[in-house]
């Protein structure tokens, strides 16, 4: 039987774009149709790239109306992903969204009931679930009966240029925060899918370095409890000042687990993973799990079964940074 084609569009032609273009280009059953950015020469730039037969756009809604679309990737400031997410499933679109899913807990119902209504689903770019590293955790752990405890740490350096030189980073009507809902919010995640869903937190935020420049924090730290009771801690910030590193460490009844960027080590110990053949693209620490994710995601609208990272487990991450953004130290719920 001949498989379905599915037309698809980009918009958002920034830094993160790359890594889904690249992936899409390795689908057989998938066509980039239209690439939209408010800067035309940015979609013109990953057309020739990635995808020489796609139109190119300026405007969202503009191309929403004059294309016909199976799906959508929206890789734009965070700040536009619900009401640009929410849009495409009116029309009844499948939407693979780049995280943040959302930046605000009013957000992420509008989001739910969005997608309840629609006949499109949400698949949510949490990369990290599908990388080699991963996928070898997760069996230890699952293994072992379950994680014991866990956490994390992100320690990144990023300047004022970094933030100023965006347009919307650094603001919290734009960004939504600072280390945590850019930085770790995929560590975040990969405590949900370890250990289950959070129940409550104890945190701190605060802005060391950039006090004058950004709204929003540079630095975190908190313990989360978990509905079982397992309890994880982190650390993250981006006031570091030589270079990048996230580190989760897992402990469960026979093993302690650590993924250092794109490495595993096992009680101490190297291991070496399988290689699935697809090149790292961007930053170390992203892993290549962009390729296995959107495949994954692809495959699965074609099958008509769920898509391999919901909007109902990706709510999590979000809803514990918020709580974060909250708590001051003091239990807040999730």
């Amino acid at each position: 039987m001949e498989r379905m084609t599915f037309k698809t569009a980009l918009v958002g032609c920034g830094a993160i774009a790359p890594n889904h273009l690249a992936a899409l280009a390795t689908l057989d059953n998938v066509s980039v149709t239209a690439l939209c950015d408010t800067k035309l020469e940015r979609a013109e730039a990953m057309r020739d790239a990635y995808a020489q037969s796609a139109r190119v756009y300026s405007d969202f809604d503009e191309m929403l109306l004059s294309e016909e679309l199976d799906s959508i990737h929206i890789t734009t400031p965070h700040y536009l992903h619900a009401p640009m997410a929410i849009k495409a499933l009116e029309k009844g679109l499948n939407v693979f969204l780049e995280k943040p899913m959302c930046i605000s807990r009013e957000e992420i119902d509008a989001l739910l009931r969005a997608e309840k209504a629609s006949d499109g689903k949400i698949c949510v770019c949490f990369q990290n679930r599908f990388n080699e590293t991963t996928n070898l955790a997760k069996k230890l752990v699952e293994e072992d009966g379950g994680a014991e405890s866990a956490y994390f740490t992100v320690v990144w350096q990023r300047d004022s240029a970094y933030y100023l030189n965006s347009g919307w980073r650094g603001k919290w009507a734009t960004e939504g925060g600072g280390v945590l809902i850019n930085q770790a919010i995929h560590s975040l995640d990969m405590l949900t899918y370890l250990l289950g869903k959070p129940d409550h937190l104890y945190a701190t935020t605060a802005n060391h370095h950039l006090k004058d420049e950004i709204e929003v924090e540079d630095s975190s730290e908190g313990m989360i409890v978990f509905e079982s009771g397992k309890r994880a801690n982190f650390y993250a910030t981006t006031s570091f000042t030589a270079g990048n590193e996230t580190n989760i460490y897992i402990k469960t009844k026979n093993h302690a687990i650590e993924i250092i960027d794109s490495e595993i080590y096992v009680d101490k110990v190297r291991q070496t993973t399988q290689n699935t053949g697809n090149p790292q693209i961007g930053k170390d620490c992203y892993g290549k799990g962009h390729y296995t994710l959107i495949a994954k995601y692809y495959e699965s609208l074609e099958k008509d079964e769920e898509v391999p990272v919901s909007l109902e487990s990706a709510q999590w991450a979000v809803r514990i940074l918020l709580a974060a953004y909250e708590s001051h130290d003091q239990k807040t719920l999730i």
